[in-house]
């Protein structure tokens, strides 16, 4: 019974990793389209601030980390990322930035994006915003906004 119950385990596992292997030829993953048509950016700083805490998921620039490649994770990354430039995409401004730009300050004032989760066991530390930073990323973002309108949401053309 014993040797029965261990043949059965083994297959099982035997199964899973053949599973876990044969997922990661899945062709579904984060890409970084050529577009490259960012606002005119009020400063340098506003364009720092953004390009760090936010341009993961809101801009063709993706930066994915190692573990981020592996299957199942890299479906999850790629859906959150083509949800996020859905929402916004700064690196497409001008033709299609986005269904979320009208709510764009709204979205960093109250503290939902960058969301709490992006920061878990210290992954992206560097787009956590002191309450400084994230005041001038909404006014410079603001300033940003109000010089050059982005196109395809509700903040302008």
């Amino acid at each position: 019974m014993m040797a029965f119950l261990r043949a059965w385990w083994l297959r099982i596992v035997l199964v899973i990793v053949v599973a876990l292997v044969a997922i990661q030829f899945v062709p579904y993953s984060v890409d970084n389209p050529k577009a490259a048509d960012e606002p005119k950016w009020d400063s340098a700083q506003t364009r720092e601030l953004f390009m760090t805490s936010c341009a993961d998921c809101h801009s063709n620039t993706t930066k994915v980390l190692w573990f981020e490649h592996v299957a199942p994770v890299k479906w999850y990354v790629a859906n959150h990322v083509k949800e996020g430039r859905h929402a916004l995409n700064i690196s497409e401004w001008h033709t299609n930035a986005g269904e979320g730009t009208d709510e764009l300050i709204e979205e960093i004032e109250n503290g939902s994006m960058p969301p709490d989760y992006y920061t878990y066991f210290g992954l992206h530390g560097d787009s956590k915003l002191t309450p400084a930073q994230k005041q001038q990323l909404i006014d410079g973002v603001r300033a940003t906004m109000a010089a050059d309108p982005p196109v395809g949401g509700g903040g302008g053309g």
